[in-house]
């Protein structure tokens, strides 16, 4: 045989005896976590877990309403004609009585002194529904037929409309503190108040009306946005929290798995107050146990895991 050959065929066998030496290593540090219920980086699928934890919560409902102010008047011309001109601008700050608008009679053969048009109350010109040159029907005593040459409002606070489900809405009453989110300040949450809840229910959808009251003296809620209303109807000073996305419901079952040396047990368990984010367990669970928070589609009762080292 070669000297060549001869080294090569050495190191073939080093290479076999080095790899055999590792496999025998790491089959004997699996056993051993095993058997002591400590895990290595190898052993077990590897998951995102959190502890439960002793919290306050609160219970919310949660639901989508359109914003819209405080007050809001029509106004209107006491004669008719053609309007001429617009004093204001939509958006424009406006007292009562301030004129807005002038309107013409415009009949062929006469002269008229033009109309002013007077705004009802105090707030902001929400909006403007005519062009100048447009014709407009006077309100004689009523507003049935007539033509509105603009709308006010008051939007130093504003009223949020919620639609209520009939399972909710007997938790809900006046006074009751709200959070409030708008798309256009993903950051921010407006505190507000329920303000009214509707005496009667609508057959149809079994749904009831909310108003939610806020604060707007800075100007940044606009009419017509679209709102997210947390309404918190109930608070626990110190409850067993998890994650809500921790809670599995499956098959008719809610339960959570709470991960013992290594292994997944899946505990059923009883939910309380939902703030959205965090849930109450009322029952199945104690304070700093080790809840798996991930893989729950391939995760099963008795799965040996592991902690990736990270939460979610």
């Amino acid at each position: 045989m070669s000297r060549n050959k001869r080294l090569f065929a050495a190191a073939a066998v080093l290479l076999v005896l080095v790899l055999a030496g590792c496999g025998k290593k790491q089959e004997a540090q699996k056993q051993a976590g095993a058997s002591t219920g400590t895990e290595t980086r190898s052993d077990g699928l590897p998951i995102y877990t959190v502890r439960s934890k002793i919290s306050k919560i609160n219970d919310k409902i949660n639901s989508i309403g359109t914003v819209y102010p405080f007050e809001q008047n029509n106004i209107y011309s006491k004669g008719s004609g053609r309007l001429v001109k617009y004093l204001v601008e939509e958006g424009q700050i406006v007292k009562k009585d301030d004129v807005i608008a002038y309107v013409d009679r415009d009949e062929v053969g006469y002269e008229f002194t033009q109309n002013p048009v007077k705004s009802p109350a105090g707030g902001v010109i929400l909006k403007k529904y005519l062009d100048v040159g447009a014709t407009i029907s006077a309100m004689m005593g009523s507003v049935a037929g007539a033509t509105p040459v603009a709308s006010v409002g008051d939007l130093s606070k504003v009223k949020i409309l919620l639609t209520i489900v009939e399972a909710d809405i007997g938790r809900i009453k006046t006074g009751q503190a709200a959070q409030v989110k708008l798309e256009a300040y993903p950051e921010k949450i407006f505190n507000g108040s329920v303000y009214t809840v509707a005496p009667t229910a609508d057959p149809v959808s079994h749904t009831s009306k909310v108003e939610i009251l806020v604060d707007n003296k800075a100007g940044l809620i606009k009419a017509g946005m679209s709102a997210e209303v947390d309404i918190i109807v109930a608070t626990k000073a110190a409850a067993v929290v998890i994650p809500r996305n921790a809670l599995i419901k499956k098959a008719g079952e809610i339960y959570v798995f709470v991960i013992r040396n290594g292994i997944a047990n899946k505990t059923l368990v009883e939910p309380g107050y939902d703030d959205g984010l965090e849930l109450e367990i009322k029952k199945g669970l104690q304070q700093d146990e080790l809840i798996a928070n991930s893989d729950f589609n391939v995760i099963q009762d008795g799965l040996r895991v592991r902690d990736s080292g990270l939460t979610k």
